[in-house]
């Protein structure tokens, strides 16, 4: 059993690390950020009242696995931020950066393991302990329980994923890229350590199309089952 949430809002942030003030987002959310979010949402505690740096929960959403879907085409936002001056004040009390955002994003998260259980109970009530936000704390989200459903093996040599597909060294991958209608490619934190470091990349392909799939004619090693009449690729587990 696993369950699937939908999350979407007017904008999304997930900043890319290579950028500073000018931040540039990622198109969807990275599997790090999608664990801030369950931690947030049954309220797993990081520990930054001690140590700033801290992200604790990672301890606590071992076992978790989960898939990520792509439901809104991706269309960009550029919008400026109005930020203190703190390092030169006397020049000008502000300063506007301009930032790059995802525009009316819609993401479907599905979870499997681990904080199952809790997450299931949270979402079921509408009790969420942190506000569940799409990145930045003020791109606010909104949340969509769609239940809790049996996933079923994939025994077909063809399929077509509904999902992001994580791409790993030890997976042999055959895409047809005309029934595909195109595929994008990019690499996402992972994983983070407790001291909120990154500790792992993965690399990703999804869809150049919201309509479209990617259509898979050889997936050895890849973790994928039915999810209702949803063809989806897990991550590994955290």
């Amino acid at each position: 059993m696993a369950i699937a949430f939908n999350i979407a809002g007017p904008i999304a942030m997930y900043r890319r690390p290579y950028t500073t003030t000018s931040s540039v987002s990622f198109p969807l959310p990275p599997p790090s950020a999608v664990a801030g979010l369950l931690a947030g949402i049954v309220g797993l505690g990081n520990g930054s009242h001690e140590e700033s740096c801290a992200s604790e929960y990672w301890e606590e959403i071992k076992g978790t696995r989960i898939a990520i879907a792509i439901l809104n085409p991706i269309s960009w936002y550029t919008g400026t931020v109005n930020f203190w001056n703190l390092k030169e004040p006397q020049k000008s009390p502000h300063i506007r950066v301009k930032h790059q955002f995802v525009k009316n994003p819609k993401y479907r998260i599905y979870v499997h393991g681990g904080v199952e259980k809790e997450l299931r109970r949270h979402l079921e009530a509408g009790t969420f302990i942190y506000t569940p936000c799409l990145g930045t704390a003020y791109a606010l989200a909104e949340i969509e329980y769609l239940g809790y459903f049996d996933i079923q093996p994939v025994t077909e040599n063809k399929i077509n994923l509904s999902s992001v597909l994580p791409l790993l060294p030890e997976h042999t991958i055959e895409i047809d890229i005309i029934a595909s209608k195109g595929v994008f490619r990019d690499k996402l934190p992972f994983r983070l350590t407790p001291q909120r470091a990154l500790a792992e990349n993965i690399t990703t392909l999804y869809s150049a199309s919201v309509e479209g799939k990617i259509c898979l004619t050889a997936w050895e090693g890849l973790d994928v089952t039915y999810f209702g009449d949803e063809c989806i690729a897990w991550f590994p587990s955290w």
